[in-house]
């Protein structure tokens, strides 16, 4: 397995070269529990330091790939990594949403593995916030029990600090907005996602709202409307007019999201607006259930945003 690793975050870890070389090779075999407790607090305590020197809006200059729902797939992910390259070559902007349930049981392997990739790739893996990424959200899935049970209650504080400083919202070459489903875009611009003070808990849809409530600075009466209902089409959602006024508001082309709660993309993707411009992706395999093509957008820094479907290959191991 070449995982090419960053040296500097290595030593900066105190570690071994080859420590996250080997700590992703148990972990291919068994997962989350294969790892001891102070090894999972080390990976996540170094992620919560890196995504501190992140802005609350990441700015992506350059060519990247975006990555919608996985779904708890490590399939999809090894099929994106194998399809489109590895993060030291390749910058990926995961969408959020990491953590899923399947038959009542919380999906960590994604998460995790995403965490040790950020470690050895900070700047080539750009985590944002999904609604799974809160301290409720993420207990009520199980993510409490199993981190008290199979480790100790004090990495449930350090994945809780991890919610709490994962980015927003990215922003490609200037343009293309990039984002979770459930963050809303009903008032306000970039400029106020911008100035979000992280650590902060956001569990539901109005959260974003209330905390650009508190900074009456920089929201005025203008900013706090949305543009008249006869600027879309009839079709249109509200979701997808919110989506299309805040691009408005902050000088955006595109905004990219991964599929809402209410949204079934067989497809893997769906586009929306007047000018094409509202884009929802899925890159897991399977869907609550439903087979799903999954893509992954690529952006050009010269060029339209383009989904192109996976290539999967039959699962032998994780990665090899």
């Amino acid at each position: 397995m070449d995982v090419k690793l960053r040296a500097q975050s290595l030593i900066e870890f105190g570690l071994p070269r080859n420590w996250i070389a080997l700590v992703v090779e148990r972990f291919a075999q068994g997962g989350i529990t294969s790892l001891t407790s102070n090894e999972l607090y080390m990976i996540v305590k170094r992620v919560c330091n890196i995504l501190r020197t992140e802005a609350s809006v990441i700015d992506v200059r350059g060519d990247c790939r975006v990555v919608g729902n996985l779904h708890g797939s490590i399939e999809s992910l090894q099929a994106i990594f194998r399809t489109y390259g590895w993060p030291s070559d390749v910058c990926y902007v995961f969408l959020g949403d990491y953590l899923a349930t399947i038959d009542d049981k919380i999906q960590t392997n994604v998460f995790v593995l995403l965490l040790i990739f950020k470690v050895v790739y900070p700047k080539h893996i750009l985590l944002l916030r999904g609604a799974s990424e809160c301290e409720h959200c993420a207990a009520d899935m199980g993510l409490l029990d199993l981190l008290t049970t199979s480790f100790t209650a004090s990495l449930y504080r350090e994945f809780k600090s991890v919610f709490k400083y994962l980015p927003l919202a990215a922003r490609a070459n200037g343009v293309h907005l990039m984002c979770n489903a459930s963050l809303s875009l009903k008032r306000g611009n970039l400029l106020d996602l911008e100035q979000v003070v992280r650590p902060c808990t956001i569990c539901h849809r109005d959260g974003i709202m209330r905390l650009l409530a508190r900074q009456p600075s920089r929201l005025g009466d203008h900013t706090l409307q949305a543009d008249p209902l006869e600027d879309f089409d009839e079709g249109e959602t509200e979701d997808v007019c919110e989506a299309i006024s805040f691009m408005k508001r902050s000088n955006m082309k595109i905004c990219v999201r991964n599929e809402g709660i209410e949204q079934s993309l067989a497809g893997g993707y769906n586009v929306e607006g007047r000018q094409c411009n509202v884009i929802s992706i899925a890159s897991a395999s399977n869907i609550r259930g439903q087979p799903c093509q999954g893509v992954v957008l690529a952006v050009h820094r010269n060029a339209p945003p383009r989904c192109t479907r996976l290539i999967r290959r039959r699962p032998s191991r994780m990665f090899g």
